[in-house]
Parts: structure tokens; sequence; C-alpha cells
């Protein structure tokens, strides 16, 4: 089960420039998503995150590598995993439910909280829009392994996880996971960071999630 230790970022807080933040996150350690639980759905796509906290927010950023863009979802709460698309799914402390959020290549945003087995309740949209976004996306060089790069950088105040009411991040735990989708790209694929088993393409088995840890000294 892969565990990340999450530095908390005594600089930042939930207001602070997305832009500054952007670079912030450049420094930070890289986590693979790079598990096919669904080998018959064989992409080129690469993606990989960095996370961080400053307390009353995490902090987060995704690099993806890949050779089509699809963004046709364009209202919160959209099905934009049909889209070019990077998902945070986590369960904070000892909770069995779950939130999920998931954003195309745009910043497109749905967030859900759900109980294993039971349908995904979609958060408000006002609450949904409290996540702050950035994106870049660009086409690379010929030879580079794949014709565009994209950048998500994201802040995700803990108000937003509305069930449960964390307060401060510092200190706690959770059970997490990351993906990389793309369910109507011309080639499906389904990444995670930690690793599932299961007969089928389903991202929703916080079984398979792995653990992250808070900190509560100062990373810079």
């Amino acid at each position: 089960m892969n565990h990340i230790h999450i530095p908390f970022i005594s600089s930042a807080d939930s207001n602070t420039p997305l832009e500054q933040i952007d670079v912030l996150m450049d420094s930070m350690p890289k986590h693979a998503i790079d598990n096919e639980p669904w080998p018959q759905f064989k992409s080129t796509s690469a993606a990989a995150f960095a996370i961080a906290h400053c307390g009353d927010a995490v902090l987060l950023k995704y690099y993806v590598k890949e050779d089509v863009i699809r963004s046709v979802m364009y209202r919160t709460n959209d099905p934009v995993h049909k889209d070019n698309c990077v998902e945070f799914f986590i369960a904070l402390e000892a909770e069995q439910a779950y939130y999920n959020i998931e954003m195309n290549c745009f910043g497109i945003c749905s967030m859900g909280y759900r109980f294993d087995g039971e349908e995904r309740r979609f958060l408000p949209e006002g609450t949904i829009e409290k996540i702050r976004r950035n994106m870049i996306l660009q086409s690379v060089p010929a030879g580079s392994g794949a014709k565009y790069e994209w950048q998500l950088t994201v802040i995700i105040p803990a108000e937003v996880f509305i069930f449960s009411q964390p307060g401060s991040l510092t200190g706690k735990k959770a059970r997490a996971n990351f993906f990389k989708c793309g369910d109507d790209l011309p080639n499906p694929h389904f990444l995670s960071w930690n690793r599932i088993v299961n007969d089928r393409p389903d991202f929703h088995l916080p079984e398979f999630f792995g653990t992250l840890e808070f900190g509560r000294t100062s990373d810079q």
C-alpha cells in the first residue's frame, strides 16, 4: 500500500495566489500515477502529482502528458471523467465515506461524497467553486514522447469537506487514491496511484486507497 507524508507549508494558506502555489509545487516530490489495473486499456498517457498542505487547504498539482485532448464538459458536476481527467479520492481520518474530486484538463470540476456501495451525493456548486484551479496546456516539440502536456494546480480548502468539517488538516491522517482517466478518448485509459484489483474499471473502491499523513513541521 502506498503512503505519503504530506509536507506542511507554513508560508502559504488557502488565499495564497495560485501562481505562487504553482511554482512552489514544482519543488515538491512527484508521485507517479502509473498503475494500470486494467491492461486491456492501453494508453501512452503519463501522469504524476505533487501534494502539500498549509493547514487550511490541500495543495495539489498534476503533471500530465498525452496525445489527444478532449474537453467537452464545461459545467460544474458534469461527467468530466469522459474528458482528459485527473481525480483525487479521499476519506478523512477514520471515516468510511469519501470525497471524490474530478477535474478535466481545463479545470472543470465535479465533486461528490459517497459511502461505499451507495449513490454519490454531488456537492453544491457554491462549495465546489471554493476550489481554486490554475491550468496550463501546451503542445510539445516532436520527439518528446507525447503531443500535449498539461498541468493543473489546485488549492482545496478544508472547508469544502462539508460533511467532515476537519478544521485544520495538520496532523490528520487519511486514506486516498489519485487517478488519471479519459473514458471517451479514442484510447480510453484508467490509471491509479495505489494499485487496484478488480475485474473491470472502477475507481470507487476505497479498500484500495493508500494512506496520507498531513505533516506538522514546516517544510518551507
